[in-house]
């Protein structure tokens, strides 16, 4: 079937195929990972109920165990006491990536300077969503340029590869966005920052 496609596309439809391929064997990757997240949220559970030594590394352990993040004891114990302690300890993990704790006085900051502005974040999300327009648009359009034939040899594998490092760009842009808007949120939401 796949020498038929091939011969059908005269041989421009190999990158396609071969990115189908990747793509299907990350998917099961993928699939894989999320079952042992799901494993992990057992054993979580497991050792929470089990857990009456309630110190500092307990509490940070156990809340890395099945939020993927670890947290100050002192913020996880700040969390616990809100009124949604399991949503608030989730989207703040997710947000840990960009913030970070003084441990002397307990203050919480935007880990790179150029965060800790709003409008610099707000510009920023806005930034990252246009590359993301702009590099899925071109990579679209070159994945139409290469299937219809309007290029061969050498410069069909060239535009190939721009269209896969324009759509990984593009994805990557997207994605850091999307958290960034997040721990945009949740930093006024659940820790009262600015």
């Amino acid at each position: 079937m796949i020498e038929k496609l091939l011969e059908i596309g005269d041989g421009k439809l190999i990158v396609p195929l071969i990115v189908v391929s990747v793509g299907m064997a990350l998917a099961k990757g993928l699939f894989s990972f999320s079952r042992s997240r799901s494993q992990d949220r057992k054993d979580f559970l497991d050792l929470f109920r089990a857990g009456n030594d309630e110190t500092d590394l307990w509490i940070t352990v156990s809340v890395r165990h099945v939020f993927g993040a670890y947290l100050p004891a002192s913020l996880i114990r700040q969390l616990m006491s809100g009124p949604q302690p399991g949503r608030a300890l989730l989207e703040v993990a997710n947000a840990w990536d960009f913030i970070d704790m003084d441990d002397e006085t307990g203050e919480l900051f935007w880990r790179r300077k150029i965060l800790r502005s709003v409008k610099a974040r707000l510009v920023l999300i806005r930034v990252l969503a246009i590359v993301y327009f702009v590099l899925a648009s071109i990579s679209l359009f070159l994945a139409y340029l290469c299937l219809t034939g309007s290029f061969d040899g050498r410069t069909l594998w060239i535009a190939w590869a721009y269209v896969l490092l324009s759509g990984g760009v593009a994805l990557g842009a997207l994605m850091y966005g999307d958290n960034l808007r997040d721990a945009h949120k949740v930093v006024r939401r659940w820790l009262g920052m600015t």
